[in-house]
């Protein structure tokens, strides 16, 4: 029997990915490719990366060598400046976004309920309360370490804010709206 936080951690995920397969229900590959807004992301390419983004969390709270950079340091070399001025002038293109031949929708779609049967179960066996210290990088406060109900936290907050992203651009596609 799940303890009430585990029970409404996991409703909560699976609220958020509902909401983001309700938006790419129904359309076609070429739609799911297309770009509907001046944003370079599309339905597809919001699912590969909520899928790669959530695993990388799970793997970061598992303790997985090379998770989440494992222990990169983004110090040395790393020019935050540079990539905040490429992000906004749109020439800095996520890799996790990119989409090749093989990321077709179904098969994006069944990764990304791998990713999230996995998730779950350690929603309901892990150490909530483990921490792990996060990568040394400029978004990261420089010591901070996040238990394993932050890390879940943080991932319902990106699938929210992406499945917003992916019912703007489903709408500007065909006019289907998924959230209102």
């Amino acid at each position: 029997m799940l303890t009430r936080e585990r029970a409404d951690l996991l409703e909560s995920l699976r609220r958020h990915r509902g909401f983001l397969r309700q938006t790419v229900a129904g359309v076609s590959e070429e739609q799911a490719r297309t770009r509907s807004t001046v944003s370079a992301l599309t339905l597809a390419s919001l699912i590969k990366h909520v899928a790669d983004t959530e695993q990388g969390w799970v793997d970061f709270a598992l303790g997985k060598p090379g998770a989440m950079g494992g222990d990169a340091d983004f110090d040395d070399g790393f020019d935050a400046d540079a990539m905040r001025a490429a992000m906004e002038s749109g020439e800095f293109v996520d890799p996790r976004f990119v989409l090749t031949d093989a990321d077709t929708l179904p098969a994006l779609l069944e990764h990304y309920d791998r990713v999230a049967a996995a998730t779950d179960e350690l929603v309901a066996t892990g150490d909530l309360d483990a921490t792990r210290p996060l990568p040394s990088a400029p978004w990261f406060e420089p010591g901070a370490e996040w238990s394993l109900r932050r890390v879940l936290l943080h991932v319902i907050a990106e699938t929210s804010q992406h499945a917003g992203h992916a019912d703007i651009i489903r709408e500007a596609i065909d006019g289907a709206k998924t959230m209102g």
